[in-house]
């Protein structure tokens, strides 16, 4: 017999007698944020009272793909056999492919908007001027690819010292071939938001943009979404002049960020960080 055809009244109740074992907080969050903190029957439309179902009724198993959220009724009614395995299982199935679906939304979103990667790492590529021996092949990284990301680390290891965290750099979550790229990383343990860092090096007051800080909200919003884990994030802006640290500069860059929910600005001059790339290509915007 199919193993979700097994009768409800054959299964064995003695786990159910037990305290409930603890899920972990951010298992909960990522099967809560998949079904949009709703019921997993759409039908159902219930989000304000949702627990979550294991759906092979092993409450030791906490593995995301053996648990979906249900209202109250709806979990009753799947602890009374009247909402089989296998069913829930193809509820779980459709919102694990909605939520693919729309991190791969998003990601290419992201994607789009950021096509020059103004902080990826600095890839190598073949030098105009090669060796005379034919057989040896020079390549080097664009000079203001490094000279970029350099400034990036460089800003990132500011605010580490200034709000005494450290963070991890350059992480990507991968999602098939779509990749979040978030330049710094801090992660908490318990309830406490994550810290998501977005550098971006605005070297004339003509770059000022809203774009950046809505930039930073989408990547929150992904991350959440990919991982089911909370965060705040910093747009870390480095200016090219000390003048456009001053209150009325970078408008829009500082009118967007206090719109972003979540979002606050952490701005820098090369000044201040000792370190000026000089001229950039424009390739990089």
């Amino acid at each position: 017999m199919d193993a979700y055809a097994t009768p409800r009244s054959s299964l064995s109740k003695e786990p159910y007698d037990s305290a409930r074992p603890h899920i972990p907080a951010d298992i909960r969050r990522l099967v809560l944020v998949e079904a949009g903190h709703g019921c997993a029957l759409r039908v159902c439309g219930e989000t304000t009272y949702v627990e979550l179902h294991h759906i092979d009724e092993n409450r030791e198993n906490n593995d995301p793909a053996n648990l979906i959220a249900l209202c109250d009724m709806h979990h009753k009614m799947a602890h009374d056999g009247k909402i089989d395995r296998k069913s829930l299982r193809l509820y779980k199935e459709r919102l694990s492919a909605s939520r693919e679906s729309e991190i791969v939304e998003r990601l290419t979103r992201l994607e789009a908007q950021s096509r020059a990667a103004k902080s990826d790492l600095p890839v190598p590529e073949t030098s105009a001027e090669q060796p005379t021996d034919a057989s040896i092949r020079k390549i080097a990284a664009p000079r203001w690819q490094v000279q970029a990301f350099a400034l990036g680390q460089v800003a990132i290891t500011r605010y580490e010292k200034e709000v005494g965290v450290y963070c991890e750099r350059h992480v990507e979550l991968v999602a098939g071939e779509k990749r979040l790229v978030l330049d710094g990383l801090k992660q908490f343990q318990g309830d406490q938001a994550d810290i998501v860092i977005d550098f971006v090096y605005v070297r004339k007051a003509y770059l000022d943009a809203p774009a950046y800080a809505k930039w930073v909200q989408e990547k929150l919003e992904v991350y959440e979404l990919m991982t089911g884990w909370r965060a705040t994030g910093v747009l870390l802006a480095v200016v090219g002049k000390d003048t456009m640290l001053e209150e009325t500069a970078l408008p829009e860059i500082r009118s967007s960020v206090r719109d972003a929910e979540g979002v606050t600005l952490q701005a820098y001059s090369c000044g201040q960080l000792g370190f000026h790339p000089g001229p950039i290509s424009a390739s990089l915007f």
